[in-house]
């Protein structure tokens, strides 16, 4: 693909945008982290998993290099690497940074090109199609694809097809997440038959069409200061497990409230869930409870009611899981208050209808349904900055050693209580709780083991 330019015609970057960032790498890496660019670039398109790879590879450099100076030399290459990308690339780039708000790095970008040309701010929306600099910075939404990069300098100007569309693009399509996940150390037991039990137990035998995992994990926020850090890894664990027991996976970050629903309806009216034995949501953000409603925060800044998603599921809003579970998993707070737990020897003894949960009057639209929480109602989560969510980690842990032979419900429970034992450093811990609606039958995830090889009914 050629560009024109000051009446030549030049083929890749143009060459003072090349020229731009190979003068400023040094500026933009101050400015920006290498492991979400790099992780964002990937996830868009404009980078392959081999190209990371290979920009990591040091050869051997590494052995004689401090570990700071390892990560400024994957910084300097991932740059270079842009430069190479093709006439697309520096305009991809910056949408990438406005999507994960580097706001500096943009600055210096747009410097470049600055000819009365007012700079966008990462919050602006589009208005129409006409600017095609001008993108949704809340929504950063997979695209899976299968460029094998490599070091040959022709392929290195090759363009992914699919690049950085919104669910509301009349082009944009659904797209199984393939991406292999590094660094997962967890190994999950396989199961040895196709459990059944006294309770009838919802089919989970089909080797193709298992479940459909449905992951949105918002990290970055209008808000700098509401960036969620250490969640990153919550998202590969969760991949990782549920790649393992044989579902088809769809990953998404930084969506705002109108891609999150534009994905959610596409997806649950798609033949994926179509053909799908089961189906688990699990939506990473933070959260909030006003008026006893809990509610969740996009990357755009709108706050939309829990019971709006949930409402999604009944029977007749999305017929193609009707009568197929349903596991809706939302980790995040639903409050504000710290839970510093209660000395056992002072706690006074209270009738047990206190201790209910919530009484849920219309509840039988929402069959075969768990929504698990992370918190009980008025309380906050706990996400280490490094190991990421306590509830999403214990949950994956809990689900590698146990789902070949222990129900979701009972998954749940371990996990309640993995999490129970948790603290902070001031003490504070972390009450987890689910709510079953007409989850009637037990639920064998069966991982490794199935006997349709066709699809589910």
């Amino acid at each position: 693909m050629e560009v024109e330019h000051g009446g030549e015609r030049e083929l890749g970057m143009q060459q003072k945008h090349r020229k731009h960032i190979e003068a400023n790498i040094a500026n933009l890496r101050k400015c920006t982290n290498y492991k979400a660019i790099m992780h964002e670039s990937v996830v868009c398109g404009l980078l392959s998993e081999t190209m990371r790879h290979n920009i990591e590879e040091l050869n051997g450099e590494a052995y004689s290099m401090p570990k700071e100076d390892q990560e400024l030399e994957k910084h300097r290459r991932y740059f270079l690497k842009i430069t190479k990308r093709g006439p697309l690339a520096y305009e991809d780039l910056k949408k990438v940074l406005r999507r994960l708000g580097y706001v500096d790095a943009l600055r210096i970008l747009d410097s470049v090109d600055n000819q009365n040309n007012e700079f966008i701010s990462i919050n602006q929306r589009p208005s129409g199609s006409s600017n095609n600099n001008v993108v949704n910075s809340n929504s950063n939404v997979h695209s899976n694809n299968n460029n094998n990069g490599n070091n040959n300098s022709k392929l290195d100007t090759d363009i992914v097809d699919n690049r950085l569309k919104s669910p509301s693009d009349p082009e944009w399509r659904l797209q199984p997440y393939t991406t292999p996940v590094v660094g997962q150390t967890r190994v999950v037991i396989k199961s040895d038959r196709i459990h059944t039990d006294k309770l009838p137990t919802y089919k989970m035998q089909s080797q193709h069409d298992r479940g459909v995992l449905f992951i949105v994990n918002i990290i970055d926020f209008l808000d700098p200061g509401k960036k969620r850090s250490g969640a990153e890894g919550d998202g590969d664990s969760l991949i990782h497990v549920f790649r393992e027991i044989g579902f088809t996976i769809f990953n998404y970050h930084n969506l705002n409230q109108e891609d999150f629903f534009s994905t959610l309806h596409k997806l649950t009216e798609s033949d994926y869930v179509k053909r799908t034995e089961c189906f688990v949501l699990v939506l990473m953000t933070h959260g909030e409870r006003i008026n006893a409603k809990d509610r969740v925060l996009f990357s755009d800044g709108s706050l939309s009611e829990v019971k709006k998603i949930t409402d999604h599921f009944q029977a007749d809003k999305c017929p193609h899981l009707r009568d197929k579970p349903k596991v809706l998993i939302f980790p995040f707070c639903r409050g504000d208050k710290a839970d510093s737990g209660r000395d056992v020897a002072h706690i006074p003894q209270e009738p047990q209808v206190q201790h209910d949960s919530i009484t849920y009057t219309n509840v039988p639209t929402l069959t075969n349904m768990l929504v698990a929480y992370a918190s009980v109602p008025g309380y906050e989560t706990h996400r280490d900055p490094t190991n990421g969510s306590w509830y999403i980690q214990k949950l994956c842990d809990v689900i590698a050693n146990n789902a070949h032979d222990t129900c979701m419900e009972d998954l749940l429970k371990l996990t309640e209580a993995a999490v129970a034992k948790m603290r902070t450093q001031k003490g504070d811990l972390q009450t987890a709780q689910y709510e079953n609606s007409g989850f009637s039958k037990k639920l064998f995830f069966n991982p490794g083991c199935y006997l349709d090889p066709n699809t589910a009914n």
